[in-house]
């Protein structure tokens, strides 16, 4: 009997060896395919996707944004549409645009249709937050089809630390009402309008033509569902791909999930409680007042407990990577027994009451630290009234100068001058609440007086100076009450990849991929990129 040849055997050991020699030809792993279309949860109402109304709700920036851009970005100087910026002179701000850019519909960008936005949004009707803060550019003058500039009333170089507040329409616009533009808007972004009824779900395709390449998803649904925990089961049955603001206490069911994860951009969010200062009527004109509940407020407490850690206390007006932030502006200490002595100096021995307007389920754990803080104020004799309200509301107060004490978010932005500008004025200027309330108080004088010298400073080093002066004022005349910064937070399927990018209003596509750069893989995201 013959014996069996051994080269089969051989044949199949050489072939495993080769195998493990070039690891291009072993089997490899597979990765999960990126779903084309995302399902997006946020917290308030979508709004219109007209760029020039004022809807009162935050989606109408970071949502808009997606279809219309702004004419550039808080994060330093940074040209989205513009070629370059310049001050020719101290009171001359010109904008060079870039060329090509297109509108969905095929018009190309000029300076008039940078022009006519402007317009549309400093002499609307109706003035806006908006409108307050662009005013100070002046007369918008064309110089030729791709440059515009304006010439202000007094130097103003903060001026670029707003212009993200300029969305720009087609000049088909003009044609066209509010409402007929607000259900397909146009615009120069990444993303084409499929449907966006007023405060219903916004179904967005994204846009071959877009300049920058085409973005992904493919497609973006947007929904608001203003209930917490219902954002975190849709999120767990899959129903939803991102979903915002998610509750403290939702965070460890979805991190055991394996197909989600917990994202984060730490400390990147401020919440300041505003205090109506404009009002003559005591008790918040008087200054120990406003200190006594500051003193009043167990901050550290509230982060470590209410927060979970998801945040850090708030010294001043600026939290670590602001301009202008410094360490000698330190937090006021819990000292309930110095703000009692304080109220008793003031007049007020046993407290006074007054009305704290909020949101609801808008920010992390908005409601739940309102109603800590206004414990805290209560155990020093200051009786506060919650009243929760929506947001176009709360703001609509807030401009008329109808609160004592409100609530005002801000995304980091590394430059403050839309901060400052929006808490130390009000959308309807000194001209129209003077009748009500007469001269604004001395110190209320004196911050702007310090806003001003920000604007007229002529390097980033001056405006630094000028910024830290102002937070000093206003940490020491307590025109907020300081609680804290909260860390953004989202429930993400995990096959999505998406990553917030920093310093940005949320964008819900893959804005790193259209940046050249690979999203992190770690959950946490750091505030500051190198």
């Amino acid at each position: 009997m013959k014996r069996p040849s051994g080269r089969p055997l051989l044949t199949v050991l050489l072939a495993l060896a080769l195998a493990a020699l070039l690891p291009g030809c072993a089997p490899r792993e597979t990765t999960p395919t990126r779903p084309a279309e995302w399902t997006v949860l946020i917290a308030e109402p979508t709004g219109g996707g007209d760029p020039l109304s004022d809807y009162g709700t935050n989606a109408q920036y970071y949502l808009t944004w997606h279809v219309v851009e702004p004419d550039g970005k808080s994060w330093g100087v940074v040209n989205d549409l513009a070629e370059q910026w310049s001050f020719p002179d101290s009171t001359t701000f010109r904008v060079e645009l870039k060329r090509g850019v297109q509108f969905h519909n095929g018009e190309e960008l000029t300076a008039e249709h940078v022009k006519y936005a402007y317009d549309s949004i400093v002499y609307a009707e109706k003035p806006g937050r908006r409108t307050a803060t662009l005013k100070p550019l002046g007369e918008a003058e064309i110089l030729d089809a791709y440059t515009i500039q304006w010439r202000m009333a007094a130097p103003n170089s903060t001026i670029i630390g707003v212009l993200n507040l300029m969305a720009i329409p087609p000049l088909a616009r003009r044609d066209m009402t509010a409402e007929e533009f607000e259900r397909r808007p146009i615009g120069t972004g990444p993303y084409r309008v499929a449907e966006w009824p007023r405060d219903g779900t916004v179904r967005l395709e994204a846009w071959d033509g877009y300049r920058r390449g085409k973005p992904f998803p493919e497609r973006l649904v947007v929904r608001s569902v203003p209930e917490p925990s219902t954002r975190v089961l849709e999120l767990l049955a899959g129903s939803a791909q991102i979903a915002q603001v998610v509750p403290i206490e939702a965070i460890p069911s979805i991190q055991e999930n394996p197909r989600l994860d917990v994202v984060s951009v730490k400390g990147s969010f401020t919440v300041s409680y505003v205090m109506n200062i404009f009002k003559t009527s005591p008790p918040l004109r008087d200054k120990r007042i406003r200190q006594a509940m500051n003193y009043a407020i167990d901050r550290e407490a509230i982060v470590r407990s209410i927060l979970g850690g998801r945040g850090t206390t708030l010294p001043g007006p600026l939290s670590p990577g602001w301009l202008g932030y410094t360490d000698s502006v330190k937090p006021y200490t819990y000292d309930p027994e110095r703000a009692k002595a304080l109220l008793r100096e003031a007049g007020y021995p046993d407290g006074f009451a007054m009305k704290w307007t909020v949101t609801q389920g808008v920010f992390v754990k908005d409601i739940e630290i309102a109603q800590a803080v206004a414990s805290q104020l209560g155990r020093v004799g200051i009786n506060v009234t919650l009243q929760p309200l929506e947001r176009a509301r709360l703001l609509a107060e807030r401009n008329e100068g109808d609160y004592d004490m409100t609530e005002l978010g801000w995304p980091f932005g590394w430059h403050p001058a839309l901060m400052f500008d929006l808490t130390l004025h009000a959308a309807y200027q000194d001209a129209r609440l003077a009748p009500k309330w007469g001269d604004p108080p001395e110190e209320l004088v004196e911050a702007r007086r310090l806003v001003r010298q920000a604007a007229a400073a002529t390097s980033i080093d001056g405006m630094a100076t000028a910024y830290a002066a102002l937070s000093r004022l206003v940490q020491d005349e307590a025109f907020w009450l300081f609680v804290h910064t909260n860390d953004d937070l989202w429930g993400v399927q995990r096959d999505t990849g998406w990553r917030p990018y920093p310093n940005l209003y949320p964008v819900w596509y893959d804005y790193w991929g259209l940046q050249g750069k690979p999203a992190p893989s770690d959950p946490t995201v750091p505030l500051l990129l190198q």
